[in-house]
């Protein structure tokens, strides 16, 4: 939760933000946030699936709620009149029940850019074991004492801005046996949905109460209302999280699990009137969290209804220790009510042969 105010000339290459713990991340904290998320995957919560299925040596907790905390730690940081733009993660280690968290950050470059005070850093998550397992880097924007405003939506400095997404593709394997020239040309397919409920208080709570993020942002109308949202707003990564099975569709997770017994759940999300992702021929037995990158132009109101344009921008094949790993990038913009984009992000994600 943002305290007092950093602004750009407070900082310097060096500097290190105060790390955020987390943990002991129980059983009971990785039930919850699937919970809150909706997702099924069940080497989240079942241990002789995870172990005997899917071969892990005990159930893990959620990549995809790394993203969470290492956003948490530079929105606290910038403040309310700073900006998190950028961050990105990758996923090295897995997490397991009772592992202890701590999220750090390190300044490595600054630029004044039109006013503006742009901050690059180092980031990461490690264990109680010192191991790296979410390292990344993020870009903060900070005021000037004497400087303009950062804006809100957040606009790029012009020099600074990118069309499209930020990525660049990789080279597949020659020999590959999952990504064909065929499936390649699947690359630039395109899929959009909108999601089923609008974004809530009680949705907002139990996400804050989940990650945890006592942020009073997020629940607070009091506090909200003092702030430049004026409202209760969103976490600002929480439009990726905010596509839920509809009601009006079959329950997939009980019609599979009658197909396959070994059925491993489904990501969240998916399944929300969208064309399925998946491309025939690619393994189907589960999916990994690769990695994340996100750009954040601005937050999610209670009361809005969420719209996603998704992009494949790659597929390619790379060798593992024990068998072949597909690798599947996408490139989402996610729009509010007004159809502004207010999040952009590209993620990986990784099927295992």
């Amino acid at each position: 939760m943002p305290t007092n105010q950093t602004y750009f000339e407070d900082i310097k290459v060096g500097t290190e933000i105060n790390p955020q713990q987390y943990g002991p991340w129980s059983n009971a904290h990785i039930t919850r946030w699937c919970a809150a998320q909706e997702n099924w995957e069940r080497f989240h919560y079942d241990y002789k699936f995870a172990t005997e299925v899917f071969n892990l040596e005990d159930i893990v907790a959620n990549g995809n709620w790394r993203k969470y905390p290492m956003a948490r730690i530079f929105k606290d940081w910038a403040g309310d009149k700073g900006w998190l733009w950028k961050i990105e993660m990758q996923y090295r280690g897995m997490h397991y029940p009772f592992d202890m968290f701590e999220v750090w950050g390190k300044v490595k470059s600054v630029e004044e850019v039109e006013g503006l005070g742009i901050v690059y850093l180092d980031c990461g998550m490690r264990n109680q074991h010192g191991q790296e397992t979410t390292p990344g880097t993020a870009t903060v924007v900070l005021p000037l004492k004497n400087g303009r405003k950062v804006p809100y939506p957040f606009e790029p400095p012009p020099p600074l801005s990118i069309k499209g997404f930020d990525y660049d593709r990789v080279s597949n394997l020659k020999d590959a046996i999952y990504v064909t020239p065929q499936i390649e040309t699947h690359i630039g397919d395109e899929s959009e949905g909108k999601s089923w409920d609008e974004v809530s208080k009680s949705e907002l709570r139990r996400f804050s109460q989940a990650i945890p993020d006592p942020d009073p942002l997020y629940w607070d109308e009091n506090y909200s209302k003092t702030t430049k949202y004026g409202s209760i707003m969103a976490m600002p990564l929480y439009p990726v999280d905010g596509f839920k099975h509809p009601p009006t569709e079959p329950d997939q997770l009980t019609l599979r699990l009658k197909e396959d017994p070994n059925y491993w759940g489904g990501p969240p999300g998916v399944m929300s009137g969208e064309r399925d992702h998946h491309l025939p021929g690619l393994p189907t037995g589960g999916a990994l969290n690769g990695g994340q990158s996100y750009e954040i132009l601005g937050l999610a109101g209670v009361g809005e209804r969420l719209h996603r344009k998704s992009k494949l921008l790659d597929i390619y094949e790379k060798q593992g220790k024990q068998n072949r790993l597909v690798f599947t990038v996408y490139g989402t913009d996610y729009l509010n009510n007004s159809g502004d984009v207010i999040l952009k992000g590209v993620g990986t994600g990784i099927l295992r042969g």
